[in-house]
């Protein structure tokens, strides 16, 4: 390992407030304002009081802000305790964590139904202690237990040692820290309850003295402006918020600010990479991982590297592995792994076996070929499904595409789910379902068997991400379920529902094929703030027994954008008098919308 000593004014996560910064350093900014290391350190000591006084050795961890976040993670750290950071705040997701843990560090806004039995301590809402000294933290502490997506199958737990975070912000810093410089800020439209946010926009900017945002922004309007007013900026992001960047015509005045812009959770388009190249004066650095794994290697697609490989971080081998069932895969071993057998004599690195498919080009580079789950058997023949999308995507009329198998009838098939340009809705308009579906089965016929090609298409205004950016198999299969003759859907999709005398809560899912969507926006479909406002009313509508009388609407504020296939929680909450109503969208990361609404008197009574 290069020694953590050699990178300028850097500190390990272990000796981070033992060493201590300048007391006025900024830590995290907002449009609340700025927090500094004083602030920072005297809120890990209050908290760290706090959790002695509340005892136990594993705490759920979940905040929205990542300030609020990294006070919480120091201080469980600080006092021997591990977190285990909840994937998002759905209901289940709290209670299957709650039954393994002795306490909750969590937002206020989380309901105390959630966590019932659990002591709750929101991190900012304790008090901040004097100055206070800190001692080392132990390299083989357990600081961080994370779950697994499961776009493939059931999440996991991944425990995290202090060391292989240590590590790879190390690691972070050599090889990118120099490209960001000591004064850039670190933005971020990804979460940092997931590996890839927690080390990029939090750990690494608090090992290398970096401000970082303890906002999580979505959309352009939010954080170009935040961008705009910096000496520079770092992005740390997706290939989904890349793609709608290029398309935004303010991009380009954010090229003298741009230091480096980071993205992960699936390959960048090349299109997308050079687009950005050719505004920004940059090319986005791709990041090539698993929670399992922690950093593996990282891209850059340019013109001077047309293969586009991919180059191995430091100290992590690479191998191909071979045998039935695992031909191909890639094998990583690594020091920033936490799982697999230790190699032996080598305790501090790990073996780990990838679902991606890879081709070694020597000296640590490689080029992916797609996950091996994602190759299937139809009609005796093999196919990877991934090639065929980006067949797909090549066609004019196809803005975005994801294939995925099925058995409806006891055959396996392949099933399309397509996202149109604006010359492809054009032709569905013009032409029809069928008549596109052919033409769009006649180009993939120059590549493929017919036995092949998709049996069944949906063409949907955005492809259904989650809120990691990953497009889920559960997700395709229930928009390519058989529906003859739909009626316009109006309305979300139920996955559950809390009910109470004066409240509701439901987990609810915008569909993806959305009348409302429709024009709104073209190339960016978004949910309307009238659409999210006539559900709050339906649903008042069910808890008053009748249809409520509107009188005014105060706090209303629609803080991010709705999108289509977004999995999102609806809250209502009736006064004693029954005349005023609180509600807020959201989901496990944002609010998408908030406010109160004031009632006629006698709104909902019995007629």
């Amino acid at each position: 390992m290069p020694p953590i000593e050699a990178v300028p004014r850097f500190l390990p996560l272990s000796e981070l407030l033992r060493t201590g910064r300048a007391p006025g350093d900024v830590v995290a900014f907002s449009r609340d304002g700025v927090r500094d290391f004083a602030d920072f350190s005297g809120r890990v000591a209050g908290l760290c009081a706090e959790l002695r006084r509340v005892g136990g050795t594993r705490f759920l961890l979940f905040s929205e802000d990542s300030y609020a976040f990294a006070v919480a993670l120091l201080a469980l750290a600080h006092s021997g305790a591990t977190a285990l950071l909840a994937p998002n705040r759905q209901p289940g997701t709290l209670a299957a964590l709650a039954a393994q843990v002795d306490g909750a560090l969590v937002d206020s806004s989380i309901a105390a139904t959630e966590l019932a039995r659990l002591p709750r301590i929101a991190p900012l809402e304790v008090a901040p202690a004097a100055a206070a000294s800190f001692g080392s933290l132990d390299p083989e502490l357990a600081i961080a237990e994370l779950s697994t997506s499961g776009s493939t199958g059931p999440g996991k737990a991944v425990p995290k040692a202090l060391r292989h975070l240590d590590r790879e912000v190390a690691t972070l810093e050599s090889l990118f820290g120099p490209r960001l410089g000591r004064d850039a800020r670190v933005f971020a439209t990804v979460s940092h309850q997931h590996l890839y946010g927690l080390l990029f926009r939090l750990l690494w900017p608090l090992a290398a003295g970096r401000a970082f945002c303890a906002e999580t922004y979505l959309h352009s309007e939010e954080f170009f402006p935040c961008m705009r007013a910096t000496a520079g900026f770092a992005l740390v992001t997706t290939p989904v918020h890349l793609r709608r960047m290029r398309a935004d015509a303010e991009l380009a005045s954010l090229r003298s600010q741009a230091r480096a812009i980071f993205s992960s959770g699936g390959p960048l388009d090349e299109s997308i990479a050079r687009g950005i190249e050719s505004v920004l004066g940059l090319t986005p650095i791709e990041i090539f991982g698993s929670t399992e794994t922690g950093g593996v290697a990282w891209r850059e697609q340019i013109a001077a590297e047309p293969d586009a490989a991919f180059h191995s971080f430091p100290h992590v081998e690479l191998a191909r592995a071979s045998g039935p069932g695992v031909e191909g895969q890639l094998v990583v071993r690594s020091p920033y792994a936490s799982l697999g057998p230790a190699s032996a004599g080598r305790s501090d690195v790990q073996e780990t076996l990838m679902s991606d498919r890879a081709e070694l080009l020597g000296g640590g580079r490689f080029r992916l070929l797609g996950r091996a789950d994602r190759i299937v058997k139809i009609g005796e023949k093999r196919l990877a499904l991934p090639e065929m999308e980006s067949a797909l995507r090549a066609h004019p009329h196809v803005a975005d595409a994801a294939l995925v198998s099925f058995e409806p009838i006891g055959d396996a098939r392949v099933g399309a789910v397509v996202a149109l340009s604006d010359s492809g809705q054009a032709a569905l308009d013009a032409q029809g379902r069928r008549a596109l579906g052919a033409a769009l089965g006649e180009h993939l016929a120059a590549y493929w068997d017919r036995v092949l090609l998709p049996r069944a298409w949906r063409y949907v205004a955005e492809l259904p991400r989650d809120a990691q950016g990953k497009v889920t198999r559960a997700a395709l299969l229930e928009l390519l379920e058989p529906a003859a003759e739909r009626a316009p859907v109006r309305d979300p999709v139920v996955l559950s529902e809390q009910r109470g005398a004066s409240s509701i809560v439901r987990e609810l899912r915008v569909p993806a094929d959305l009348a409302f969507l429709e024009g709104h926006f073209p190339g960016q479909p978004v949910v309307a703030g009238v659409v999210q406002l006539h559900w709050v009313m339906l649903a008042a509508a069910e808890l008053l027994g009748a249809t409520p009388q509107l009188l005014a609407l105060e706090g209303l504020r629609f803080r991010d954008a709705l999108l289509p296939s977004q999995p999102f929680r609806l809250s209502l909450e009736l006064s004693p008098a029954r005349d005023r109503l609180r509600f807020e969208l959201s989901d496990g990361e944002r609010v998408f919308a908030q406010g109160r609404a004031q009632l006629a008197a006698g709104s909902g009574s019995e007629n």
